[in-house]
């Protein structure tokens, strides 16, 4: 199936609807206007809507695991025990 330039159009639109949709919610809609009008409309387009400061994303590695953050709390929770018990 071939498509033409309107197929394109309507998918870019479409993509750029929902990360201005995002960008507003996550900024509100003031900074969201501010933002889209900095940008224009074609950077939107792009893949990536966030920047790569630490508030805006969130590695697996910036945080401890579960199961180490179990860990933690273990420890601290008999540390404490053991402190009050003598």
């Amino acid at each position: 199936m071939k498509r033409n330039r309107g197929y394109y159009r309507e998918q870019r639109e479409r993509a750029i609807k929902r990360k201005y949709q995002i960008q507003k919610k996550r900024f509100g809609a003031k900074e969201a206007n501010e933002i889209y009008e900095e940008r224009r409309k074609g950077q939107l387009a792009k893949g990536k809507i966030h920047c790569s400061c630490p508030m805006c994303r969130r590695k697996s590695y910036d945080e401890l695991s579960h199961k180490d953050k179990v860990k933690q709390i273990q420890a601290h929770y008999q540390l404490t025990h053991y402190i009050l018990e003598d």
